[in-house]
């Protein structure tokens, strides 16, 4: 039962490969299938001579636009999951240069059948028929691009709706062309063929825009700069793995006989749909792991096991039963390329470990050198077939083909292995000397927070030092070396290092650093843990002139565990003792059973328990080039606390404080001239409200669902739209949803990267996180009074056009925080909200009635 749950578990972790991957292998099948049935009718309804012509027109779309789309479909599966805002710009850039490129292929095929091959002329037809040829080469060449770009957004199920949806349109033209009363020609049939793209990427533009995932279609050329030699080597690759595959019928037809050549391409046929599998999986692979390296490890385990464990007994059926197949299309077919058959299923491993090759090559970005190879391992393979033919028969040719390909998997199979069984070390530990006792693995709910921090920054304090808090964790590992709070972070592992009390001595050193105890900036404090990198400290303290900046990993907590750490760090320092700190008890099962309570007995909550609101789509616009810069502005007061009670007693009774200042804080930005975006914004909330008393969480327990109150600007707006939110408990579902995603695609290991532009004309988009009172921090050994403490609640991660307001209240101070971008807005603006939201919130609510 344990080993079933750990392969189910496997499984799940890996949907998105499936899912893309197998919409791929469905769309081979879909597109076969309705093709068969195309040319069957066609075979039908019209002369030889119009199927032929047809059919040339077919191959040589194929052929050219293939080699028409430039790499840039691949270039895109690489790129386009480092891309935030324009990912459509870029991908109607590619669209268009492939089909430029495809154009001039097609006149150029033209040409060259009008000088050189009066056969090829006489089969393009008449004017219009060349016309539309060269119409259809462009267009098939743009739609393989559109196709890989619909892959590098993981959306394989959309390629496979264009593309099953392109095969039904020709066949149901096919039809209606065949009962007008005209004689077909090779070009109805090709208009059929060429409509049949037209309105299947017509219903996948119409699907794409109702799900709001096009930003903007705006080509430009200058977005192709610095992409040219990807490019080059991406499409160097395309050709050296298709043209030889191509070109091997030839080869036959050459060496042997026409009539060898139909009994080989059709074995070749049998042995294309085995290889199906590994091809799909592989290019499925490279688009998931090109945005996350880190996953290429786990992709590629699976992926194997699927092509090995399921491809390997097919090929071996294939190769007992290759006499049957092949007699299926005629006693001569079995005789001339049974044989051949049973040969071409033992190259189904090397192909596996081919694409497999290319995968990773192509995600390490080692793709010129893949490419290389791939032109000499090709050029290996033709030479093969021309020996074999030319000394044999096609079972000589194919011998030699596949013993080609045997070396070849020697050469490249040694890659592939390597990404699979070379164990995950964590080298920075013992190459810092660190000794590492034990290891606890990380928790799925803890890898899913792991690339999120928190900030917490207090003081002034008296009697705490750098040294005093290292003594405290020292003596918290002493008593526990495998608390969290004292373990080595290993991300790469996913795991809790557990050091020696020498390691750890030396480890606390760099976890705790001392600004000495002249005058402290500590927004600057607070900026610098901002700026730091995601490091294998879970807990990371700056200490100096009386305050303490501590960022924590999520991975360890949220704000409640964060200030019961805080709070005994400090206290632990300035009394001279060791911090003591109790692992807390875990409830497994505390969300199953708090949302129990709230939906299971209730069915009339379901259906607000289970509508989301989504945030709107960012409009499209001009664009301009942008770099993260995350910055911090504060501000607090001891007397607008009262003054927001006050007016609320007056205008808004039993309104929260919490919710007169966010809209005070709207409504600075709209006065200041920032236009923040005034339709919604998302309300961070805590969902242990929900749980029994006596259980407790110590993760992260809160959602932030986006909400749109009637008015922004108005605090009972606010607070009615977020009490009803909050009675309907969905926040639990929305936590559940997300927990069940990552068992089913896995966790993600860092943040998605940021763009590299953002809207000319940003709107702040706003994120409200009300962290309430933190009274629990007032035996804290501060140095001054409560209107001069500085305790700021800061998270290390924003969008680009996001601002999020922290607030908190501690002995009757209200503190703000404010986290953007700098590069975004100018901070002197937000800096100037915040100080009028502590000085006239009622002010400025008033001015917007």
């Amino acid at each position: 039962m344990t080993a079933r749950r750990g392969i189910l578990s496997a499984l799940r972790g890996h949907v998105d490969l499936f899912l893309n991957a197998g919409s791929l292998m469905a769309t081979t099948l879909i597109t076969s299938a309705f093709g068969f049935a195309y040319w069957w009718v066609a075979a039908h309804v019209a002369s030889p001579a119009a199927v032929g012509q047809a059919s040339a027109a077919v191959s040589a779309m194929t052929l050219i636009g293939t080699i028409g789309m430039f790499g840039m479909g691949t270039m895109l599966i690489s790129d386009l999951p480092g891309i935030g805002r324009g990912k459509w710009d870029l991908i109607s850039t590619c669209l268009l240069v492939a089909g430029a490129a495809a154009t001039a292929g097609g006149l150029l095929y033209v040409a060259a059948a009008h000088l050189w091959i009066p056969s090829l002329q006489h089969a393009m037809g008449g004017a219009p028929a060349t016309a539309l040829l060269v119409a259809g080469i462009a267009l098939n060449a743009m739609t393989l691009v559109l196709d890989e770009a619909m892959v590098g957004l993981l959306q394989g199920p959309l390629q496979l709706m264009r593309n099953a949806w392109f095969a039904a349109i020709k066949l149901v033209l096919l039809g209606v062309v065949a009962l007008l009363p005209i004689t077909l020609t090779g070009g109805e049939l090709l208009l059929t063929w060429v409509a049949g793209i037209v309105g299947s990427t017509a219903i996948l533009h119409r699907a794409l825009r109702r799900r709001g995932m096009i930003d903007s279609l705006r080509p430009r050329l200058g977005l192709l700069h610095g992409r040219g030699r990807a490019t080059f080597d991406h499409n160097l690759l395309n050709l050296a793995t298709y043209l030889p595959r191509a070109a091997l019928p030839l080869v036959v037809t050459a060496v042997l006989s026409a009539e060898a050549n139909a009994a080989f391409y059709t074995a070749f046929m049998v042995l294309s749909f085995l290889a199906m599998v590994p091809g799909n999986v592989a290019l499925t692979l490279f688009a998931v792991a090109a945005g996350d390296r880190a996953a290429l490890r786990g992709k590629v385990r699976m992926g194997l096991l699927i092509c090995l464990g399921g491809g390997i007994p097919a090929a071996l059926l294939v190769m007992l039963l290759a006499d049957p197949i092949m007699s299926v299309f005629g006693s001569q077919y079995a005789e001339t390329a049974g044989g051949a058959l049973a040969i071409l299923t033992l190259t189904y491993v090397p192909f596996v470990f081919h694409h497999f090759f290319l995968a990773v090559s192509r995600v390490r970005g080692r793709v010129r050198g893949a490419g290389i190879f791939s032109v000499f391992a090709g050029a290996a393979e033709l030479l093969a077939a021309w020996w074999g033919g030319r000394h044999g028969d096609l079972n000589d040719l194919v011998a030699a083909v596949a013993v080609v390909m045997a070396i070849e998997t020697v050469l490249v199979a040694p890659t592939v292995l390597k990404v699979v069984f070379a164990p995950v070390v964590d080298e920075t530990a013992p190459a810092e000397g660190v000794n590492v006792m034990s290891t606890t693995s990380l928790t799925l709910h803890e890898k899913a927070w792991l690339p999120l921090e928190y900030i917490r920054t207090v003081g002034p304090l008296t009697g705490v030092t750098a040294d005093r808090l290292r003594n405290a964790l020292a003596g918290l590992h002493l008593t526990d070396p495998t608390h969290r709070a004292v373990s080595r972070l290993d991300r790469a592992g996913a795991k809790w290092q557990h050091m020696d009390a020498a390691s750890f001595a030396t480890y606390v050193l760099d976890a705790v650093t001392d600004l000495g105890p002249g005058p402290a900036d500590f927004d600057a404090m607070t900026r610098q843990l901002q700026a730091e990198p995601r490091g294998h400290h879970p807990v990371r303290i700056l200490v100096g002139g009386g305050y303490v900046a501590l960022k924590v990993s999520h991975a360890y907590g949220d704000a409640g565990p964060v200030n019961t750490l805080l709070r005994e760090l400090i206290l632990a320092a300035a009394e001279g003792r060791a911090a003591r700190i109790a692992p807390s008890a875990r409830h497994r099962w505390a969300l199953p059973k708090a949302w129990w309570k709230q939906f299971g007995m209730h069915p009339d909550r379901w259906k607000a328990g289970l509508s989301f609101p989504k945030p709107p789509h960012a409009e499209s616009g001009p664009c301009r080039p942008w770099r993260a810069d995350l910055t911090v502005r504060t501000a607090r007061s001891s007397l607008v606390l009262g003054e927001m009670r006050t007016w609320r007693d007056q205008y808004a009774p039993g309104v929260t404080t919490s919710a007169i200042t966010f809209a005070a804080f709207a409504s600075a930005l709209a006065e200041l001239g920032l236009d923040p975006d005034l339709s919604g914004g998302t309300f961070l909330a805590d969902a242990r409200r929900y749980l029994d008393k006596g259980v407790s969480v110590d993760s992260n327990f809160c959602m932030g669902p986006y909400l749109t109150p009637e008015n922004l600007t108005d605090p009972l707006s606010i607070h009615t739209t977020l009490k009803a939110e909050l009675a309907t408990g969905r926040i639990l579902t929305m936590i559940a949803l997300r927990e069940a995603k990552l068992l089913l695609t896995g966790a993600p290991g860092m943040p998605d990267p940021f763009p590299a532009e953002i809207a000319v004309a940003p709107r702040p988009r706003l994120t409200f996180s009300n962290q309430g009172r933190h009274d629990v921090l007032g035996d804290l050994p501060w140095a001054v009074g409560a209107a001069g403490r500085v305790n700021q609640s800061v998270p290390t991660l924003n969008g680009p056009e996001g601002v999020t307001l922290t607030t908190s209240e501690m002995n009757g101070v209200l503190h703000l925080e404010a986290t953007f971008h700098a590069s975004t807005y100018d901070p002197q603006l937000v800096q100037r909200a915040l100080d009028l939201v502590c000085s006239d919130p009622a002010g400025l609510i008033m001015a917007r009635r």
